[in-house]
């Protein structure tokens, strides 16, 4: 069953104003959002269609030219009239960094709330979420890993960071979700892998790559993310590592690669020195050096779907 959300809430999930959201739905149609007691609500399937209208706006195009289209027509002009369309990952990354000054102005006042205007500001302004995840989230979760070991950052810095990132990246997961695909993608990390931050970005670029998001989270013991597999029919079972692995974790990571469906495809994420034939025996999992890496591998799932 669909969740429905009041009109504050959906202001705050797709960056568009209150007085927009009501001039979209009385001049153009746009949505047509429920009536309820508490005023206007909006289904999951329309905040995500408000997310691609807004993201058409910020390419030049007008909200009435636009507003007729459906959704899939929206995915579709937005994918070819991207002004990154065909360039790889690596470059489309260069963006200027002058961009994230009043984010760590802010985080540097330890200001929570400014913090998250200025990330939900920039995640506005650029036009994918692809291009998001390039020019902002890992620009700036690298700094703040530098400077956290050069004990220049705290910890408290580091959770504000993470938790405002995680939460825009929720957003476009929501909003670029597909019910109907050629192929799934579970996506999760093993017992004692906490740090949520990759995951959730391979999420995000799996689905603006148009594929099904299995998202069961961090810290997943191995019989639960086969369980998972089996019960959502996964096509792909990805697993990230922040660190590299222990012996525990080779277990865990061998207890997947043994009790998996043998249709399933194994991806690994986040360990580009390890050897995992080596050090267990398996040959199903495929390493995934970096982002870039997913990206390939997620458009040659499309291409064979």
């Amino acid at each position: 069953m669909s969740e429905f959300y009041p009109i504050a809430a959906a202001a705050h999930l797709t960056g568009i104003s209150l007085d927009t959201l009501r001039a979209w739905e009385r001049r153009y149609q746009a949505v047509v959002p429920k009536r309820a007691g508490r005023g206007r609500l909006y289904s999951e399937e329309q905040i995500q269609r408000l997310v691609l209208l807004r993201r058409a706006l910020a390419q030049g195009h007008s909200i009435g030219q636009v507003a007729t289209l459906a959704d899939r027509q929206l995915r579709h002009m937005l994918e070819k009239s991207s002004s990154f369309a065909g360039e790889k990952p690596a470059a489309r990354a260069r963006a200027s960094e002058d961009i994230l000054i009043p984010v760590w102005r802010a985080l540097e006042r330890f200001d929570t709330e400014a913090t998250h205007r200025e990330i939900n500001r920039l995640a506005v302004a650029i036009a994918l979420p692809t291009d998001f995840v390039y020019q902002v989230a890992l620009p700036l979760m690298r700094r703040v890993g530098k400077l956290w070991h050069e004990g220049k950052c705290s910890v408290a810095q580091e959770h504000i960071l993470t938790r405002h990132l995680a939460s825009v990246l929720t957003s476009f997961i929501r909003a670029y979700s597909r019910t109907n695909t050629a192929a799934r993608v579970l996506i999760a990390s093993p017992s004692n892998e906490r740090h949520e931050f990759p995951i959730l970005t391979a999420a995000m670029l799996t689905a603006a790559a148009g594929l099904g998001v299995i998202y069961v989270g961090a810290d997943l013991p191995a019989p639960d993310i086969v369980l998972a597999a089996r019960k959502t029919n996964a096509d792909v079972i990805l697993l990230g590592l922040s660190t590299p692995p222990d012996p525990n974790t080779l277990g865990e990571l061998h207890y997947v690669e043994r009790k998996a469906p043998r249709r399933t495809a194994l991806w690994l994420g986040g360990a580009p020195e390890l050897n995992l034939k080596k050090a267990t025996g398996n040959s199903r999992w495929r390493l995934l050096q970096d982002f870039s890496a997913l990206e390939r591998q997620l458009r040659a799932l499309v291409a064979r779907s």
